[in-house]
């Protein structure tokens, strides 16, 4: 008998007849959700050094404006987790990791922040900012 991870379709394809149905196993999106440690299970598929906005950091104020950026080495996994540490060493910890899958919204975020090559990424409970300092690292698809 096998448990439902062992029987969970790997990856969600849509049904081209029914867009919320797995096209392999038939069933809806919500059951392939991945658990955090499932998603540190998958390889990377982006990585590279961005520059992280302080946390709550208020743009429309001069003071905060200023702040510095902390630099931290990001890695993107296939399913969607991206996370970010200090160093690109692979037994460093990450300081932090957001679910891409829950991100509503990207945004260009550099009117607002007044630097250019910058993205907003927009969560129900908090926004984060990044940028780099060239565009060939920063691209925006969905």
């Amino acid at each position: 008998m096998f448990s439902s991870r062992e029987n969970r379709c790997h990856r969600f394809q849509a049904n081209i007849f029914n867009k919320s149905k797995c096209q392999n196993c038939f069933k809806t999106v919500d059951s392939h959700k991945r658990s955090e440690a499932d998603l540190y299970q998958t390889k990377p598929v982006h990585v590279g050094w961005l520059l992280l906005a302080p946390e709550d950091t208020d743009f429309s104020s001069s003071g905060h404006r200023k702040q510095k950026w902390q630099r931290r080495y990001f890695v993107l996994y296939e399913h969607g987790l991206l996370c970010y540490s200090l160093d690109e060493m692979p037994g460093t910890l990450p300081q932090g990791s957001v679910n891409m899958i829950q991100c509503c919204e990207i945004l260009d975020a550099s009117s607002q922040t007044g630097f250019q090559n910058c993205l907003r990424l927009c969560f129900t409970d908090t926004d984060y900012y990044i940028r780099t300092e060239n565009t060939d690292s920063l691209s925006i698809s969905r």
